[in-house]
């Protein structure tokens, strides 16, 4: 029975190494599990990998995925309004009073927030030598002069020659130089306002060393005082100096004022102009850095209407919205021309400009988007 086995159990027994015919049936049994016991661990590390591959090529697929926003094309007109910039006020003269000579300070005659008038010395110098030195210039001069008098009467009896006279009178130049120059440094140790103000700041007491350079005390003229701002490069045309204008503190108070300057260079970073607006302030009741609305009347200017919700601060502070051209984010900073309660009228906006009106907190300049117009599900 089962004769047709044979055959196949002979050849079997020819295929085989000599030591697995050999090794005992138990041990063989032993070696085939162990084979497809590690058959089966290494499987699952293959699958295990390939399935890592697959979770970092998932991840890695997922920076690389654009984001969508919503935009909305504005369209401009033209209107007749006040262009508003954001500011501060500023004071025209202010000037940090510095010492022309060294010396140690012997008094302070103004104290912080004291009225000055131009001239009026604000910090006073030791004197130590300096008295002295005048003197000895002043008596010099007149020995000089002398001298000099002396000379041009020899000459005109012939018992001197023109050189040696001209020499007496160079030496009286001379003397009279040197007298000079020590009347100034006398004077110099009296450190004196430049023009009408107020003390702002002290910054040296009695009894130190000032060295030339060295601030004695801040004066700031009260009249006139400015309020500065800047302008985008899209409205600066349309701003005059001597034209009226006003500045809103935030006090609430209102002073009237005319443009007392416009920059005719922007600045490199916001491509923005400065704008000085100048205020009377007779009273000093301005003071220095308080913020302001600078109202400035304009004939007309092409605006677009927006939703306060879609503005946003770049780093340097500066208020603008967030726009798309040719799938890219931009910043685009506006000018404020009115603000009421179904929105707000801004210039520095070209008419059909796409501006994101969702999303724009997740997008930065220069970040790659999708643009979904509005009314479409972002």
């Amino acid at each position: 029975m089962f004769r047709f086995l044979n055959p196949i159990r002979e050849w079997w027994n020819r295929t085989q190494p000599a030591f697995w015919r050999r090794m005992k049936p138990g041990y063989r049994a032993a070696v085939v599990i162990l084979v497809l016991v590690l058959l089966w661990v290494g499987s699952g590390f293959i699958l295990k990998g390939g399935s890592d591959q697959s979770q970092v090529d998932s991840a890695a697929a997922k920076p690389n995925q654009v984001p969508s926003v919503q935009v909305t094309r504005l369209a401009a007109s033209t209107r007749d309004a006040t262009l508003t910039v954001r500011g501060r006020t500023q004071a025209l003269h202010s000037v940090d009073v510095r010492a022309q000579v060294d010396g140690v300070v012997r008094a302070i005659h103004f104290e912080k927030g004291d009225r000055v008038k131009a001239g009026d010395v604000l910090c006073e110098l030791v004197v130590n030598d300096r008295q002295a030195k005048l003197d000895e210039a002043t008596a010099l001069v007149s020995e000089r002069e002398k001298e000099a008098s002396a000379a041009e009467n020899l000459l005109k009896q012939g018992a001197m020659s023109v050189t040696a006279a001209k020499q007496a009178t160079a030496a009286l130049e001379a003397a009279r130089a040197a007298q000079r120059t020590q009347e100034i440094e006398l004077a110099n140790t009296k450190i004196r306002a430049p023009f009408d103000g107020f003390v702002d700041d002290r910054y040296v007491n009695a009894g130190d060393y000032m060295r030339v350079g060295d601030k004695c005390e801040l004066v700031i003229a009260p009249e006139p005082f400015l309020a500065v701002g800047a302008v985008s490069e899209r409205d600066v045309g349309q701003v005059k100096v001597g034209e009226p204008a006003s500045a809103t503190l935030v006090s609430g108070e209102t002073v009237q004022g005319k443009v007392y300057f416009v920059a005719s260079k922007a600045e490199a970073t916001t491509r923005t102009f400065r704008v000085e607006i100048e205020l009377p302030n007779s009273d000093a009741k301005l003071r220095d850095g308080v913020s302001a609305d600078i109202h400035i009347p304009v004939k007309e200017l092409r605006a677009v209407k927006v939703s306060p919700g879609i503005l946003v601060l770049d780093d340097n502070g500066v208020v603008g919205v967030r726009t798309v051209e040719n799938g890219i984010v931009h910043f685009k900073p506006i000018n404020i021309v009115s603000d009421g309660p179904d929105g707000m009228w801004v210039t520095g906006l070209p008419d059909g400009t796409a501006v994101i009106t969702v999303g724009q907190e997740f997008v930065s300049e220069g970040s790659k988007v999708k643009q979904v117009m509005a009314g479409a599900r972002v």
